[in-house]
């Protein structure tokens, strides 16, 4: 994609976020649960977010992948957007301040720009290939961490992951090996903690990629890199994400063969 392109577009996105922030602020009070399906729940404020989305990214005539729109294609086309409009919808069905908005463009499976609003902290996130990772307008690297034992791990339990016992132990295993472990329950935000620095890997397995796409866009453009395996499910991704000090360690301790 051409600069001046990845600029407009990158625009959009943020626009995009934008107005669905202005409708968000609405619900904060009564978000409007619609379902509630064991590990799963939907709102009035998610569907709503996600027109509101949708009315800026149509005009770009790029096709859509959204969490809270049906997608009949079984892979992705060419380009397209891929957006979670309220990443942490249990969050904020309980004033737990950490939800986020999430925006990005794939060109070939891969993200080449990303937009990401901390809802409750009014926090803003953008990347694009070749021009960085900002927060609030300024430039924001990963950290510099060079060993796991003294690496914070942020990660978490996606709805469509196995909850099985075996797989969990072999989790908790992996995860020892770290100093610490934070669990925010929005994957947005938690890769925006990693892109500017506050910690320093990022693991999930059968997340879903439009929780993840913009924070993958985030860390690649502030320094670091990432690692990106379909499981079972549809759309569902095993991710990794760190700064590239730490990126082989982790690996050898997370990558579930």
């Amino acid at each position: 994609m051409l600069k001046n392109e990845l600029l407009k577009n990158l625009e959009i996105a943020e626009r995009a976020a934008e107005r669905a922030m202005l409708v968000v602020s609405g619900f904060l009070d009564n978000p409007s649960v619609l379902s509630d399906d064991f590990k799963d729940i939907k709102t009035k404020a998610d569907l709503a977010m996600n027109e509101e989305i949708l009315s800026v990214l149509k005009h770009t005539n790029i096709a859509v992948l959204s969490e809270e729109t049906e997608f009949q294609a079984e892979s992705l086309p060419e380009k397209c957007w891929v957006i979670d409009p309220l990443d942490g919808t249990y969050n904020f069905t309980r004033k737990f301040p950490y939800s986020g908005i999430s925006i990005a463009m794939l060109e070939n499976e891969t993200p080449v720009l990303g937009v990401i609003i901390d809802i409750f902290g009014k926090h803003y996130f953008s990347s694009a290939i070749g021009i960085g990772t900002y927060k609030n307008g300024n430039k924001i690297t990963v950290s510099s961490t060079d060993r796991l034992r003294n690496a914070t791990l942020t990660t978490g339990f996606p709805s469509g992951a196995s909850y099985k016992t075996e797989h969990l132990l072999s989790f908790v295993k992996s995860v020892q090996e770290f100093k610490k472990v934070r669990a925010l329950g929005a994957a947005s935000l938690m890769l925006s903690l990693v892109a500017e620095g506050t910690f320093d890997v990022y693991y999930e397995k059968d997340i879903y990629l439009w929780d993840v796409a913009a924070g993958l866009s985030l860390i690649k453009e502030a320094g670091g890199t990432y690692f990106l395996r379909k499981t079972a499910g549809r759309f569902q991704y095993e991710v990794l994400a760190s700064n590239l000090n730490i990126f082989e360690e982790a690996k050898a301790s997370l990558l579930q063969n």
